[in-house]
């Protein structure tokens, strides 16, 4: 017991709190997977075939489970129980006001700014040799056969994706490097747990394109990040990240249905 501390004394208290993020994220996605698959195999063990129901129990498993749920025992056991007013503290949980209705619509199409100007530049420049072009996140590759799954994917990115998403990325790794690094450092290094967790979700044959589709998630993960620190609010990146995706199934819908 007093070697395995040693060991951990010898590793800077920085690297440790990256190490620990890079925990959570990873044990969110993998705590989520878990569930989805046993959601699934509840789902088809009572005989519902029907693609929009699995995809519902999926998502429930996926942002309640596993990232909702892993943020919370993290929050508990930090606490060692349940610490209201630290939650709310750490989380920057507050009663909404108008203002951040301002930084919700402003941040949402700020969110398509950065996004259009990302794919502009990336091919202008072509860093990877793909023409700019990046994979398709299988989800949405999945639904495109079936669109109407979009529309079941609307209330789903609005109500659970965008704050399941946020409350641990944002709200508990953001928040946590932001103890021991400098806001202008714990941002981007959130943002770069955020694209290392969607890697699986992009792998493809052309590593390339992968790049280019994990640049896209660097990059929604940096500006969401700064709206978290400058608006203080949970609420906002969540809202604006929930928005997005809905907007992006609505025009998957428009586009294949």
């Amino acid at each position: 017991m007093s070697s395995s501390r040693s060991i951990v004394g010898t590793v800077p208290a920085r690297v440790r709190v990256v190490v620990l993020c890079l925990g959570l994220a990873f044990g969110g996605w993998l705590t989520g997977y878990a569930a989805a698959l046993g959601v699934q195999g509840q789902v088809f063990a009572l005989g519902y075939e029907v693609e929009a129901i699995t995809q519902i129990a999926t998502s429930v498993a996926f942002n309640v489970v596993g990232a909702g749920g892993l943020a919370l025992t993290y929050l508990i056991v930090r606490r060692e129980g349940f610490d209201r007013d630290f939650v709310r503290t750490f989380l920057r949980l507050r009663n909404p006001t108008i203002w951040d209705l301002a930084w919700i619509v402003l941040g949402l199409v700020g969110a398509f700014i950065v996004v259009v100007g990302y794919h502009g530049l990336v091919e202008y420049v072509d860093p990877f040799g793909t023409g700019g072009e990046g994979e398709t996140h299988s989800s949405i590759e999945e639904n495109r056969r079936r669109p109407v799954l979009f529309l079941v994917g609307i209330p789903i990115a609005l109500l659970l994706t965008g704050p399941g998403e946020e409350l641990l990325y944002r709200g508990v790794v953001q928040s946590r490097l932001g103890e021991s690094f400098p806001t202008p450092l714990a941002v981007p290094l959130s943002a770069l747990v955020f694209a290392a967790v969607h890697f699986p979700v992009y792998m493809g044959e052309e590593f390339g394109a992968v790049l280019v589709s994990l640049g896209t998630v660097l990059a929604l993960g940096l500006y969401l990040g700064t709206l978290y620190e400058l608006s203080g609010s949970l609420l906002v990146p969540a809202l604006v990240h929930g928005c997005y995706n809905a907007i992006v199934y609505l025009s998957n819908y428009l586009t294949y249905a």
